[in-house]
């Protein structure tokens, strides 16, 4: 009796695993249609050359992204994951070190777009990408990590499809309805939505989940920074690509590369919502020590290695039918699509043993080896884009992925053990 209650149990909660990632996935896959419609949409109605500018300042407005806040959305999942009443301290903290960051991290990036990138586009118009895209998109991700640390992941999705829809409906007004393909004013439109959006889901995450208690949790900083260092070398990975090409290709190129990595981005949403599901329990698993997250990691490794693998299917096939949606000039994009969605089961094997080592409390080890790994993409992108155009861009950014995944792998069979991780905090907090 005792034997099929417990083989009962396990069915159950096997069942409710399985409600939970569909749950997740449904929305998640709707904002996947709507976020190509709206691709599609931009890219057809700026062309390909000026849409090859505007995705080089996308592209720079990604990695600004994580480093405004300085790891406070990720401080506030392993925190709220086990402590709920401690989300209003950790609010508060991420809004505090979000709005002493934003100013400097727009700086920065309005200097890459303009001194390193050498962009057409008009200075005050780069600043507005950078201000509008970077600030909504900080907020939308924080409110998802919210939410996911509440444990409400199909929620999270709603949020994901909500922003992707808001951006459609603008690209039908605009590109469609008024009939306009210039950049500067899609720039201007884009920017309003994405204020007035920010503001209303700051709004929603309160209503739902309470007023922030700005305290700035100082002995947390050290976390944070590895944590902002991580989040911040993975997005840099992925969007290196485009900023190289930005400074050394023509226009035309780096819209067609852009539009084929814009698949490949769509093609990690799966993935990305099998993590978000499984990221707190790493949390959970790492107060046993390493070895109990690294027996979590192997667990999940062969379901995330299947999605992306589905991915990459899906990617490649996208890839061909884009050109009949984006137009003849965007047709040489599906070898690209195809070779760079490749990189999708390469990425999926990044994650189980990267979220062991941050769920072990290792977290600064993760952030060392991203980093590197950051420099190394840098530098093999660039040499890859040099020697062979495009394709070799592509060669080097599939080598730099399995490279990162190999060291990853290395790094949580390798590191030294600890039953206490070392993020267990110590010291008084500091009110605001």
């Amino acid at each position: 009796m005792l034997k099929r209650t417990m083989a009962l149990g396990r069915h159950l909660e096997a069942r409710f695993k399985l409600m939970t990632f569909v749950g997740a996935l449904m929305p998640t896959v709707s904002a996947l249609a709507v976020q190509l419609v709206a691709f599609a949409l931009t890219a057809r109605g700026l062309g390909v050359e000026a849409f090859g500018s505007y995705t080089a300042i996308l592209a720079v407005t990604v990695v600004s992204v994580e480093l405004v806040g300085f790891g406070g959305a990720d401080l506030l999942v392993r925190a709220v994951s086990r402590e709920p009443q401690k989300f209003a301290s950790y609010f508060g903290n991420l809004l505090l070190l979000a709005a002493a960051t934003f100013p400097v991290v727009a700086a920065a990036g309005l200097a890459v777009a303009v001194g390193f990138m050498q962009t057409e586009i008009g200075i005050w118009h780069v600043l507005a990408i950078i201000v509008g895209e970077v600030a909504l998109n900080r907020i939308a991700a924080s409110v998802e990590l919210i939410m996911v640390a509440h444990r409400h992941t199909v929620r999270a999705g709603w949020i994901r499809l909500t922003t992707a829809a808001l951006r459609m409906v603008l690209a039908l007004g605009y590109f469609l309805a008024l009939g306009r393909s210039d950049l500067n004013g899609w720039i201007e439109l884009a920017f309003t939505q994405c204020m007035i959006t920010s503001l209303v889901y700051l709004g929603l995450v309160i209503r739902l989940y309470g007023r922030p208690h700005f305290v700035l949790k100082r002995h947390e900083w050290k976390a944070g920074g590895a944590f902002c260092v991580n989040q911040a070398a993975r997005a840099s990975q992925g969007n290196f690509d485009r900023i190289l090409l930005g400074r050394f290709a023509d226009a035309a190129s780096v819209g067609i590369y852009g539009a084929a990595s814009r698949v490949l981005a769509l093609g990690l949403f799966p993935l990305q919502v099998v993590t978000r599901i499984t990221y707190p329990n790493f949390f959970v698993h790492g107060k046993e020590g390493l070895a109990s997250s690294r027996r979590y990691a192997l667990k999940i490794t062969p379901m995330l290695f299947a999605v992306g693998v589905a991915s990459s299917i899906a990617v490649a096939a996208a890839g061909y039918l884009a050109p009949f949606a984006l137009g003849k000039d965007f047709a040489s994009m599906a070898n690209i699509s195809a070779m760079l969605g490749l990189a999708l089961p390469l990425i999926a094997l990044q994650y189980p043993p990267a979220d062991a080592l941050t769920g072990a409390g290792r977290q600064g080890i993760r952030a060392f080896i991203s980093l590197c790994a950051t420099f190394g993409f840098g530098l093999l992108m660039a040499f890859g884009v040099k020697i062979a155009g495009v394709p070799g861009l592509v060669v080097a950014f599939l080598a730099s992925h399995a490279t990162l995944a190999a060291a990853m792998w290395l790094a949580a069979f390798l590191v030294e053990d600890r039953t206490i991780p070392e993020f267990v905090a110590t010291g008084e907090e500091t009110p605001a």
